[in-house]
């Protein structure tokens, strides 16, 4: 089922369950959004957020003082809702906090499908060489901008190449496989080297991609996929809405329990009690219900046994801190959620 609106002035939007965006939002005017550390703090603890309700994947991302860059997949199909939730939040914090009336931000996001293991690398250096190509840089020589580049907090590249980010903030590094080192380490080193190697120069081929296409980022047959699309869309102009391609499934609490209780071996029953040897698993399951379900957090927390959301909020405190301690933890629940998602 596809459904379109818009017109030709404000871009479209197509929508599908696995949609990979890059995606870019501008300060209202190109003012500045960002008005110092406490700011994009603030942005990224809202975005960690976000990432969480609504189940979306960030692979890249940088901030800069009047716009940013995403990189993220939609499992389930919702990128309206995430950035509606994401824009909405930070506009409402910065509104009080600076006590700047009118607009954060400009017009509608643009968010352009991605395909292709060609461009993904190639749109990660892109986002991630944003704070260097700008202005302000051009009288920097090569030295000056790589250092530059390599201090800079506020985008995943650090986190990329292996250093320190300084803030939480769950990003899903998979594309450092295509660069086919033995080892992540020798994979960040190529990707440091591959940054670099453009901090002086221009990926004229992705540029030439990117100012291609309004609606998406990828090879020939991919990009005339989507034009057709629109095509087809905008001579039966009869419902109105966003191009919306199938949208993932929201699981169901029972679902979520079954995946957790096979993965810890127990009887999905088991859950929903208060025994000591179920604890762990059970502040799981409440997690990834958060996470993926199409129930609210007091519903789950009411599956589960908790009462308020309170008590919700208090156990995925709890479980964070055990994932940060226990790595098998960790790669249990990411073995789960991959279960779940793939389900």
């Amino acid at each position: 089922m596809s459904v379109i609106s818009g017109d030709m002035a404000r871009a479209w939007r197509i929508r599908f369950a696995g949609a990979k965006y890059h995606v870019t939002v501008r300060g209202n005017g190109r003012q500045v959004v960002f008005h110092g550390d406490d700011y994009y703090l603030r942005f990224v603890e809202q975005l960690s957020d976000a990432l969480e309700k609504d189940g979306v994947i960030l692979y890249a991302f940088v901030l800069m003082p009047n716009h940013y860059h995403l990189f993220v997949e939609t499992p389930f199909g919702n990128i309206q809702r995430f950035m509606q939730r994401l824009n909405t939040s930070y506009s409402m914090y910065r509104h009080y906090k600076h006590q700047s009336p009118g607009h954060c931000f400009q017009g509608r996001y643009g968010a352009k499908l991605v395909k292709g293991d060609e461009y993904v690398l190639r749109l990660t250096r892109y986002i991630h060489l944003n704070p260097v190509k700008v202005e302000a840089c051009g009288k920097m020589n090569l030295a000056q901008k790589m250092e530059y580049l390599n201090l800079y907090k506020w985008s995943s590249y650090r986190g990329y190449v292996g250093e320190a980010t300084g803030f939480a903030l769950k990003v899903n590094r998979r594309w450092l496989r295509l660069l086919q080192g033995k080892s992540l380490k020798r994979n960040r080193a190529a990707y440091r080297q591959y940054v670099q190697g453009c901090v002086a120069a221009t990926d004229e081929e992705l540029r030439a991609v990117l100012e291609a296409n309004r609606y998406a980022v990828g090879d020939e047959k991919f990009i005339e996929k989507v034009e057709s699309d629109l095509r087809d869309v905008q001579v039966n102009r009869a419902v109105y809405g966003d191009i919306q391609w199938p949208e993932g499934r929201k699981l169901t609490l029972d679902e979520v329990s079954a995946a957790v209780a096979k993965e810890f071996r127990l009887e999905a029953s088991e859950l929903l009690t208060r025994k000591i040897t179920v604890r762990t698993a059970r502040k799981l399951a409440l997690e990834l219900a958060c996470r993926y379900s199409g129930a609210s957090q007091r519903q789950v927390g009411e599956y589960y046994g908790y009462k308020g959301n309170g008590s919700v909020l208090k156990q995925r405190q709890k479980l964070k801190g055990l994932l940060g301690e226990d790595k098998r933890l960790q790669k249990r629940m990411n073995k789960t959620e991959k279960r779940l998602l793939n389900a």
